[in-house]
């Protein structure tokens, strides 16, 4: 496992249950969808000891239902369970998860899994945490 992913991972067992790590998969998987990507864009800042490198994470989830009440649910169930929660994984000191930004409006969007026929409204969120690896 990659560092990135031990990232990954840390968060997602922060996530509601039900999230998934990248697309959402399977033949007619059940709405909710709550989709979960980490990244550690640029480059990494050193310490002034030289010994420890500083990353800025970013997170990006989509979460997916039914309806814009659904969605917005959906979505505010998922800011309680990452903001302020700190990652933990092995090889790295992690700072709290924050909101980066408003949540989008919820906007209708097609299935992203082939033969899902339903009405889809989706909602982009946004965090960010400070990971130090030693």
């Amino acid at each position: 496992m990659s560092a990135i992913e031990a990232l990954a991972q840390a968060v997602l067992t922060l996530a509601p249950v039900g999230t998934e790590l990248g697309e959402v998969t399977g033949e007619d998987p059940p709405l909710p969808w709550r989709s979960l990507r980490l990244s550690v864009p640029g480059l990494p800042e050193w310490s002034d000891a030289g010994t420890a490198q500083s990353y800025v994470a970013q997170i990006g989830v989509n979460v997916a239902a039914a309806s814009d009440q659904g969605v917005l649910r959906v979505a505010g169930e998922m800011v309680g369970a990452l903001e302020g929660a700190r990652p933990v994984a092995a090889g790295w000191t992690c700072g709290r998860i924050g909101l980066h930004g408003s949540p989008s409006l919820p906007y209708l969007a097609e299935a992203t899994v082939h033969g899902a026929n339903r009405r889809l409204v989706v909602v982009h969120v946004a965090f960010r945490f400070t990971a130090v690896r030693h």
